[in-house]
């Protein structure tokens, strides 16, 4: 492994939700109100709209999937407009690592930042290097996102504990012992086998791919 993962930092655009199997939406026709109804993310990802083939979504943000289906709809409906909301989620989970007392896989059932998830996984060890906290992340196609916190100092900024991200399914926060350049090996020896990884979920390291 090289000495340090060179993950990219997810953008705005990552911050997205994108639908995933057991997902529910909610799906409205403007122009053909009696094809709404809701429409449920398969287990192979597909959904099954009125009039048209099966289409993938999961990994998809709302807006791609309604582009897609309003351009499909354009062949049948003079007026293909739609509009597509997430109405109900599939089990969502995150996973924290390292240097806290209980780590593993836990409930994402509302808005939670890195420093609430590791005090749901029962506060930092006192060997936690609490200024380089890293938060892994799923991309679209399982391109692997990474930042890393100083949450010493967010202690004592309410500035700096607002940028903080909100965690999204199967987000990966890892407390290290010394510094990040153990998270090769913690990626390899627990994200493999610890998450419930679907649909391409990976985190390339140098060469090796943990999936």
């Amino acid at each position: 492994f090289p000495a340090i993962p060179t993950f990219p930092s997810w953008t705005a655009e990552d911050e997205t939700y994108r639908f995933f199997p057991g997902d529910v939406i909610d799906f409205q026709s403007v122009g053909a109100p009696e094809l709404s109804r809701k429409l449920t993310v398969a287990p192979d990802g597909r959904i099954h709209p009125p009039m048209l083939e099966a289409i993938m979504a999961a990994d998809r943000t709302p807006d791609d999937l309604k582009l897609e289906l309003q351009g499909q709809y354009a062949t049948y409906l003079r007026n293909p407009a739609i509009a597509l909301a997430p109405d109900s989620f599939a089990s969502q989970k995150f996973f924290v690592g390292g240097e806290v007392a209980k780590p593993g896989l836990y409930d994402l059932s509302g808005e939670m930042d890195p420093l609430q998830a590791i005090t749901t996984a029962g506060g930092f060890l006192n060997t936690a290097r609490r200024e380089e906290v890293v938060v892994l992340r799923r991309g679209a196609g399982g391109t692997p996102y990474m930042r890393v916190y100083d949450l010493r100092s967010v202690w004592a900024s309410q500035a700096l504990l607002a940028e903080l991200p909100r965690l999204r399914r199967f987000d990966v926060v890892w407390v290290p012992k010394s510094r990040i350049s153990e998270l090769g090996q913690f990626t390899q020896q627990f994200v493999r086998d610890a998450l419930p990884i679907t649909i391409g979920f990976n985190y390339s390291i140098g060469s090796n791919i943990v999936q």
